[in-house]
């Protein structure tokens, strides 16, 4: 929310918001996927290491904060967005 209030009140522009929330999107897929991968290859190896907690527990954060970040970029791309939940008949009839 930060960087779209600094959007609206143009003190950014919009490349610089977009770029800011790509890198979260970045940051959090890698660390998200590469921790569910990590524990995905012990859990099959059956080896427990004293990492896994916290492994598992940035692999849950992450996973949450991308289903946010997935939230707010609906929002702020609905109108291109929608041409993938709502037909194109439905469209047009509006």
């Amino acid at each position: 929310m930060f960087t779209y209030s600094l959007y609206r009140l143009n003190l950014i522009k919009k490349a610089m918001h977009i770029n800011v929330w790509n890198l979260i999107i970045l940051l959090a897929f890698i660390v998200s996927g590469g921790a569910g991968f990590i524990l995905l290859i012990l859990l099959e190896l059956g080896v427990s290491l004293p990492i896994s907690p916290q492994l598992l527990y940035w692999h849950v954060e992450l996973g949450l904060t991308l289903a946010l970040v997935t939230i707010f970029h609906l929002h702020t791309y609905w109108k291109s967005s929608k041409k993938m939940f709502i037909s194109e008949k439905r469209r047009s009839c509006r």
